[in-house]
């Protein structure tokens, strides 16, 4: 037996206080001897023990009264027969409901999300009189107490989102509820199709959640309820990786590059959708792969117009990830800013990032210093830093001028710029600054040079490239399918990066990922995201004794999409995920244009409105288009065994369900209501002890009227 409220029973010692009081009474009344009471003592003496015995029993029970009062005040478990005895119902019953895209799939007539909310709602029928129902949503995350099982079904915040799902938050959140209201023996219910990216099996998380689950005095039992079976039906879903505006000829159009993935092969054509403002047009795909990448081109409307668009595919088993939405906004001058020292990388990086769409083209502007201040960046969309990575004031600004959509492009700094640095201000300058974590490491330099001008055999060469990413980002290949020669370029120098990985927390998920790597797999060019824009890393200088970049084959492309990219900054749109909305966003009303009518811009997928007025628009105050899209994760197709997911919860038990007349296993169980009832009984025949003896009845006797006629 264990306790919910150990600390009370420090007041068991209260139990003799009934044997305290008693002797204390008996301390007031002194006996005094005297003769004539030894006659009637002798006579009574066997209804004086039965008075002893009745006095020893009130105080016995009137002890065992207080004695079941502090044991049900400090809520006892009970295992094995006498939990089973006292109570077969858990104390609560935690629901965790998963309402992610991917339990959209439909699973016969019904999609996975309504099989186990029916699941869910006919198991829960038996513990609703008995139990706490509480229910945990992936989206919000936070408790919510049900009246009755059936109000599971249609519950608002059951229904379908586009936001990922979270398990370890989700059991965070049923911990904290726990703890909060310190409730007995629990039972938590996961409904999920086991997605790989929800779980996130390797998250640190796991280890301390699961040891405070095990670590509390009552017993938790995990109970799963799996919708992980595949769908007899085809399921063919698209996403948006990337979108660029740019002027060609003259016109203005949007580049945009897709992922479309079907789930079994198929050797038709699958037809997307593709609509402009509400103008459709259909485009036939033929491909016979279930994995595709595809680039699209967009002649938009005059420079002056902001609006919508999607693509989209048929119907099919799970029509939440059907489409992917788009805003654009008006035409933007994109215009660069370099801040570098270095005498021969900073012109060359100036001479890359030029605007030669303007006539006559112009230079990026040059400077060794940055103003931190917001009008000096107003014009800016692309930053080109070039030296010791921001200290924390420069950091934040360089933040809020990627959120709100520019582009920063980080390279390395030189030993020069190191020392200089450190003459300046030794304690912040010593190449320990970070950005989001990430850092410079000492500079390598390539053994397959003997020297900066002497190169050696290349064979085997470690700072060769020989990945990259060819379909999309800065470094794809081009429209008519000519590769930028990565794997030619010299790198004599380099500057690794380390922390690419952010630590684990509630729902973030990796922040870096690399598009072009080394060949011994050191990152060469890295992005994160961060707002409505993008930082990158490049990990070598454009000077001869790093590498050949400044020959512009592969710098001057590089460049030039970033900053055909940071123009978004000033368009006056905002694209966000489902789920990860922020502050910022949330802070504007936002009404559905496309997608679903009572759409909640925080969760569901679609193009939104502001209700800002045009004139505000055009003057720059606040954007007029919000484009929602699903979270990426929920187009990962991994799922998780059975086998996989057991060891994430340690030694708690575990049970997978899968129909809902499946038995419950006794729990430990709380056995406050025995010691109440025991506490009564006590009580009452307390009660009946100290009740008087009845009286006896009189004998009624014949009194004579002359009391001369008396006899004696």
């Amino acid at each position: 037996m264990t306790f919910l409220q150990p600390f009370i029973l420090f007041g068991l010692p209260l139990a003799l206080l009934p044997v305290l009081i008693h002797l204390l009474n008996r301390l007031r009344h002194r006996p005094q001897p005297w003769g004539a009471m030894q006659f009637l003592l002798a006579a009574s003496r066997s209804s004086v023990d039965r008075a002893r015995l009745r006095q020893f029993l009130i105080l016995l029970f009137r002890a065992l009264a207080v004695l079941a009062l502090v044991l049900f005040l400090a809520r006892p478990l009970a295992g094995g027969w006498l939990g089973w005895v006292v109570s077969s119902a858990p104390d609560a019953v935690l629901l965790l409901v998963d309402r992610s895209a991917s339990m959209e799939q439909l699973s016969g007539a019904v999609s996975k999300r309504e099989k186990v909310l029916r699941l869910m709602a006919e198991s829960a029928q038996k513990f609703e009189e008995t139990s706490h129902l509480i229910l945990v949503d992936s989206a919000l995350r936070q408790p919510h107490a049900l009246l009755n099982a059936e109000s599971l079904l249609d519950h608002p915040l059951t229904k379908a989102t586009d936001a990922a799902a979270d398990i370890p938050a989700m059991l965070q959140s049923a911990l904290s509820w726990l703890l909060e209201n310190q409730a007995g023996n629990a039972e938590i219910w996961i409904g999920s199709d086991l997605q790989s990216s929800n779980w996130q099996a390797e998250d640190d998380r796991w280890p301390s959640l699961v040891g405070e689950l095990q670590s509390l005095p009552q017993t938790v039992k995990i109970r799963l309820l799996a919708a992980n079976a595949n769908s007899a039906q085809s399921d063919a879903s698209i996403s948006l990786r990337e979108q660029t505006c740019q002027i060609r000829k003259g016109s203005r159009e949007a580049v945009f590059t897709l992922d479309i993935t079907r789930s079994t092969e198929n050797a038709s054509s699958l037809s997307v959708e593709q609509n402009l403002d509400g103008v459709s047009t259909e485009l036939p795909l033929d491909t016979q792969s279930p994995q595709q990448r595809w680039r699209r081109r967009v002649n938009l409307p005059s420079q002056n117009a902001s609006g919508w668009g999607f693509f989209s595919v048929p119907p099919d088993a799970n029509n939440r990830n059907n489409a992917a939405y788009f805003v654009y906004g008006q035409t933007a001058k994109p215009a660069a800013l370099v801040l570098s020292s270095d005498p021969i990388a900073g012109p060359v990086l100036q001479i890359a990032a030029g605007n030669y769409q303007t006539d006559p083209p112009q230079l990026a502007a040059l400077r060794s210093h940055w103003n931190t201040a917001p009008e000096a960046r107003q014009a800016a969309t692309l930053l080109i830093w070039q030296k010791q990575l921001p200290e924390e004031k420069e950091a934040k600004a360089l933040e809020t001028f990627a959120k709100q959509g520019g582009v920063v492009l980080f390279l390395p700094p030189t030993a020069t710029d190191l020392k200089n640095a450190r003459s300046q201000n030794p304690i912040t300058a010593s190449g320990g600054n970070h950005f989001h974590g990430i850092r410079w490491e000492a500079i390598e330099r390539n053994p397959a040079f003997a020297s900066a001008n002497s190169p050696q055999s290349t064979a085997g060469n470690p700072f060769k490239i020989n990945r990259w990413d060819r379909t999309s980002g800065p470094l794809a290949d081009t429209e008519e399918g000519i590769s930028l020669p990565l794997e030619l370029l010299n790198i004599r120098q380099r500057r690794r990066l380390t922390g690419l990985h952010s630590p684990n927390d509630a729902h973030k998920r990796t922040d870096a990922s690399a598009f072009a790597s080394f060949q011994d797999g050191n990152p060469l060019l890295v992005r994160t995201a961060v707002g409505q824009g993008a930082v990158w890393f490049l990990a070598t200088l454009p000077r001869p004794d790093w590498s050949s970049l400044a020959d512009g084959n592969v710098l001057i492309p590089l460049v030039q999409r970033l900053l055909q990219n940071s123009a978004r900054r000033q368009e006056k749109t905002i694209s966000a995920i489902a789920g990860e909305t922020n502050p910022a966003i949330e802070s504007t009303t936002w009404n559905p244009v496309v997608g679903q009518k009572n759409a909640d811009f925080r969760w569901d997928a679609g193009i939104y409105q502001s209700e800002t007025s045009a004139e505000n628009f055009r003057s720059g105050e606040s954007p007029a288009w919000l484009a929602v899209n699903r979270s990426p994760l929920e187009d990962d197709l991994g799922k998780l065994a059975l086998e996989e997911i057991r060891p994430l919860f340690g030694k708690l038990p575990l049970t997978v369900r899968q129909k809902a007349n499946e038995q419950n296993a006794p729990l430990q169980s709380e056995a406050w209501r025995l010691f109440l009832l025991g506490m009564l009984i006590f009580l009452l025949v307390e009660g009946c002890l100290t009740l008087p003896p009845p009286k006896p009845k009189s004998v009624a006797t014949h009194r004579p009227q002359n009391p001369m006629q008396a006899e004696y």
